[in-house]
């Protein structure tokens, strides 16, 4: 192995739109920080802001996309454009990748290495981090700032999932490398629409299918939601579901007083984390079970030009959206068969291919990435109560198996899903990254005194 060096304040494994984040919080501070992140990428980009359709948008306007947290217009003035844009997600890549290098230019502290963390351990009260060159790296706090893994498949027919016409990764395959022909998209979320659309721009032959269990698919977006305090509405989240009979009688309300029922979803934007961690374990295990695919279809809205190109391939008859569960398939010459339950009855669907988009897999146990399986394998990680991340304390300090808060070993963005649930937005990265920075900078005073 090559040799170890110097500690550094904070090693930040993941250069996408969590970690890079965080770097650009430590560049802004009064406090300079060594900070080191990893990425085999360009900083910023991740699987979601990479290069791809032209018709993926953010799922929101650029006033509610800025990464610095408490200037909701650096995004409006870094792109010159209005605060009721819908920007791409491939522009977004751009600007985080810019604001990024702007921070960092020039600052010796702040080193990127291309290169992926594949294995991390305790040592004499710093970290030793291991990556993929075999090089070594020491550090005295480290973030593990990953993103979304691939979604999970196991539940999918093995026939399926051996398929070279299946894909498993929505975002890795561009919609022209796919088979000519028809193509089934599971999952009815923005990802499995952002699909359809995409197949729509490319003018794609063929039909584009979604399937899902509950039905539901996301909302159009708009710009021009006027906001309203949460503590205006009154709302019971006790519970549940008596949090949902509160939400609907207030949107029922909102739309009879000639409002948008969209101002209830974004009221419940800011005290949601608060109402995640005053839930027990049974209440949230019901919400994932029960209810998290309708709050999605509310909270997780379609852009407006995503939307009106999926509106006009459904009125050409070319999109069609099923409700129902695969439980068979079969891989033929031209194509794969589906069979599928819906309402209690069994169904055939052909296509040419089949794009997973059911969402990120938060099961570390399924987790293919190296460095998680040795986290797990040291005991420095486990897994939350629900199995949607890792588990941590509320402020992303991760526990061990032991059940012990490490207050050097954190994380951000998805891994915490169990723990805040509405973790993964942009703006809520922009409050974590900028917390974690605060954090770092204290640490550091704290050892020069």
């Amino acid at each position: 192995m090559k040799g170890e060096r110097e500690a550094d304040d904070v090693a930040i494994i993941g250069g996408g739109l969590a970690g890079t984040a965080i770097a650009i919080a430590c560049a802004r501070s009064d406090r300079p920080a060594r900070v080191r992140l990893f990425s085999p990428e360009s900083p910023g980009r991740g699987a979601a802001y990479g290069a791809g359709s032209p018709i993926w948008f953010m799922n929101g306007p650029a006033n509610a996309m800025s990464i610095i947290a408490g200037d909701t217009e650096h995004l409006v003035r870094s792109l010159h454009s209005s605060p009721e844009t819908f920007v791409t997600r491939e522009q977004f890549g751009e600007y985080v990748g810019s604001t990024f290098h702007e921070a960092t230019f020039g600052r010796a502290n702040i080193v990127t290495e291309r290169a992926t963390v594949v294995d991390l351990e305790r040592r004499r009260g710093d970290f030793v981090l291991e990556d993929d060159r075999g090089f070594r790296y020491r550090a005295r706090t480290v973030v593990l700032a990953m993103g979304n893994a691939k979604p999970a498949d196991d539940f999918l027919p093995q026939a399926l999932r051996a398929s070279k016409r299946y894909i498993g990764d929505p975002w890795r395959t561009p919609t022209n490398e796919l088979p000519t022909g028809d193509t089934l998209c599971i999952g009815g979320g923005l990802t499995a629409i952002d699909r359809v659309a995409a197949h729509a721009h490319a003018r794609r032959s063929g039909t584009a299918f979604t399937i899902a269990r509950h039905g539901f698919l996301p909302a159009r977006e708009s710009a021009e939601i006027h906001t309203c305090s949460y503590a205006e509405l009154e709302l019971d989240d006790s519970s549940p579901l008596a949090l949902l009979r509160s939400v609907r009688s207030a949107m029922h309300r909102r739309i009879a007083q000639g409002g948008d029922w969209r101002e209830i979803a974004e009221a419940l934007r800011r005290p949601s984390q608060r109402i995640w961690l005053g839930w027990t374990t049974a209440q949230r295990r019901q919400f994932i079970e029960h209810l998290a695919s309708l709050w999605g279809s509310l909270r997780y809205r379609v852009p407006p030009a995503t939307d009106d190109a999926v509106a006009e391939l459904r009125a050409s008859g070319r999109y069609v959206a099923l409700q129902g569960e695969i439980v068979g398939a079969s891989d033929e010459r031209d194509g794969i068969l589906i069979e599928y339950r819906t309402r209690g009855e069994h169904r055939r669907l052909h296509v040419a291919s089949v794009v997973n988009c059911t969402g990120p897999n938060g099961e570390l146990s399924s987790n293919s990435d190296r460095l998680v399986r040795a986290l797990l394998e040291r005991g420095l990680i486990r897994p939350d109560a629900l199995h949607l991340g890792i588990d941590a304390t509320r402020y992303g300090e991760a526990i061990d198996s032991e059940g012990l808060a490490d207050e050097r070993l954190l994380a951000i963005g998805p891994l915490l899903r169990g723990i805040l649930y509405e973790t993964t937005a942009v703006p809520e990265i922009a409050l974590q990254a900028l917390a974690i920075a605060q954090r770092v900078a204290r640490d550091i005073e704290l050892c020069v005194a």
